[in-house]
């Protein structure tokens, strides 16, 4: 009788974990505007992050956002999502997420990038952290995402071709 409990009990931790796995997994190409209505968890961690930081309006809703990634780096899987602000057509403000499901954390990168047009443009050095300044490697990430987002296409093509 006792063998049959702990049976049934395993049975069930492990359907709610390929449940969790597959919930966790749905955030995949979802734009943070709906993880912030559909993944309450999600929203938790960010709100919690975004809380008595000065930021603009539109980083309350993400409405203009990139499809979320999976990334997996010290060995946690994370997603990778994104937005930017609609009035500067995302070339002004951009918001960096990474939100990790076992920890329900969010490290965030709020990116003012340079002006290219104008030289000695120090706008990139009042981008911040946003929950917290993170573990070098999740910032390395962040930081490396929102330089390459900054490059023109063919700047893109050159480096890929450089590092082959």
């Amino acid at each position: 009788m006792q063998a049959k409990h702990i049976l049934s009990a395993l049975l069930l931790t492990g359907a709610a974990t390929m449940a969790m796995a597959a919930g966790i997994e749905s955030f995949v190409g979802k734009p943070p505007s709906r993880l912030l209505k559909q993944e309450p968890q999600f929203a938790k961690a960010y709100r919690a992050a975004i809380k008595d930081q000065d930021l603009p309006d539109w980083t309350n809703r993400l409405a203009v956002g990139f499809p979320t990634e999976r990334v997996e780096l010290g060995g946690k899987t994370m997603f990778l999502t994104s937005a930017c602000s609609p009035q500067g057509g995302c070339s002004d403000e951009r918001m960096y997420i990474l939100y990790v499901p076992d920890e329900k954390s969010i490290t965030g990168f709020f990116f003012l990038p340079p002006n290219a047009d104008a030289s000695g443009d120090h706008r990139m050095a009042l981008s911040r952290w946003i929950g917290g300044v993170p573990p070098k490697e999740r910032s390395d990430f962040l930081l490396q995402r929102a330089l390459d987002d900054t490059k023109s296409p063919e700047e893109k093509a050159t480096a890929k071709e450089t590092a082959k």
